[in-house]
Formats: structure tokens, C-alpha cells, sequence
């Protein structure tokens, strides 16, 4: 069980130090790292399979070379370019030092603890940023000081599964398209999405809403209507829109 979230400088969180349980429930406006919470879990473990795929496992980390990770390889956290998982976008930093400018990588850390069969472990990595295609990762450094050593990398966090499903991504593996991408309703003003068969739910719903559709030659919009609160009969519940 994971139990306790730490980031720092990953997209809206500059430092953010987050307690987990067994369930853990994440409310919060637009905007306030709801998601961004969950991608930083997906990119720790994204970065501990390449680190240990690389390194092995209960490695003590103390090459300082990284191990590469593709922008590609992303597909829970899709960006263009790598940069903007940065906070603020900001992935050097110059200082003056004896006279001189110089410039150094701002990291993304994302720490993670959890208790297993073995007790309480704690599993700490580090982002450098390297082009908008490629992000190395390695296990983080103990302090800034320039000879200090890295975190070791418990067994106990490669047994960690992470499965990320955003929302609305639906439960099949595959789903026919019925309604073309980003076609609004007119009586709801919002899009809708296949549920079960031919009835669809809206995506703003607030309540558990069912509309059906009814096969005639006028535009999709003027045929949808909601007609029950409940699924209708033979409808598995376990499709019913809980938005």
C-alpha cells in the first residue's frame, strides 16, 4: 500500500507533500493538480521500470549516469515536448558563483513510500531534462553537496503496479464510436459518449441520466432525450454514467 506522495517541480506542483491510504479521494477546482497528483505516481513507476531494467533491482545508485526515458514512452502523462512536465517550465536555473554565471538542471523529484509484507519503505527518483524528446531518470541524490550519494532503490517498490484510467476512457478495451469527436448536444450542450448499446450518457451529468437513442432521419441532437434515471431493463449496472 502506497503512503505518502512527495513532488517537487512537476507541472502545477512546486512542492507537494501528499498523504495516501487505501482510498484516497482528491477533490479540488479545475486546475489544481487533481490529475497531475496521479501522472507523478505513473512517472515514478514509469522511471523505476526503466532504472531497474537498466541497473537491476536494489541497485545503490552510484553511477550518476542516467537511464533515458522517450517522450513516446509517456502515454499516461502525453505532452509534445518534455519540458512541460517542468513547473512553470523552468528546467535550468543560472546563479553567479566566484564571478561567473553558471547554469544547472532543475529536477523533478518524486518521492514515494509505502508499506509491503516487509515493512515501511520509501523510494525516491529524479527527472533530468535533456531535449523535448528524452528525460533521464535516476535515483535522487541524499543532499546537493556535489559527492553525495542517492537513495537506494528498495525490491519492495518494483512490486508497486500503478494503473492509471482517465476519466471517461470507459471499460473495454475496445468501443465503437458511435457519435463523431466533440459533437455537442443541443437540448444538454455537452458532449455524450457510448455507454451500453445505443443509450449514452452525458459527460456534465450530475446525476445518473440515461438518453436514448432513436433511429430517425433527423439530426442525432434532436433525438436524444433523457427517458429514465434507472438503466433501462436488461442494461448491466455496472454501465451506469456516475459522473
Amino acid at each position: 500500500m502506497l503512503t505518502r506522495l512527495q513532488i517537487r517541480r512537476f507541472k502545477v506542483f512546486s512542492d507537494a507533500d501528499i498523504e495516501l491510504g487505501p482510498v484516497t479521494v482528491l477533490c479540488g477546482p479545475n486546475n489544481s493538480g487533481k490529475t497531475a497528483a496521479l501522472q507523478a505516481i505513473a512517472l515514478w513507476q514509469l522511471g523505476l521500470k526503466a532504472w531497474q531494467a537498466e541497473r537491476g533491482k536494489g541497485s545503490t545508485a552510484r553511477e550518476r549516469v542516467g537511464v533515458p526515458i522517450n517522450r513516446r514512452d509517456l502515454v499516461s502523462i502525453p505532452v509534445p515536448e518534455t519540458n512541460l512536465l517542468w513547473h512553470g517550465l523552468h528546467v535550468r536555473e543560472g546563479f553567479r558563483q566566484n564571478g561567473h554565471t553558471v547554469t544547472r538542471n532543475l529536477r523533478i523529484d518524486i518521492t514515494v513510500s509505502g508499506v509491503g509484507p516487509s515493512g515501511a519503505w520509501e523510494c525516491g527518483l529524479e527527472f533530468d531534462y535533456s531535449g523535448p524528446e528524452v528525460i533521464y531518470v535516476r535515483p535522487q541524490r541524499l543532499s546537493e553537496q556535489p559527492q553525495s550519494g542517492r537513495m537506494p532503490v528498495p525490491e519492495a517498490a518494483g512490486d508497486v503496479r500503478v494503473a492509471m484510467l482517465p476519466a471517461m476512457s470507459g471499460l473495454g478495451a475496445v468501443e465503437t464510436c458511435v457519435i463523431s469527436s466533440g459533437r455537442k448536444s443541443r437540448t444538454s450542450g455537452t458532449s455524450s459518449f457510448p455507454i451500453c448499446g445505443s443509450y449514452f450518457a452525458s459527460r456534465s451529468c450530475r446525476r445518473r441520466v440515461w438518453l436514448h437513442v432513436v433511429r430517425s432521419p433527423w439530426p442525432i441532437s434532436s433525438r436524444m432525450a433523457p427517458v429514465s434515471t434507472s438503466p433501462p431493463p436488461g442494461a448491466a449496472s455496472s454501465k451506469f454514467c456516475s459522473c
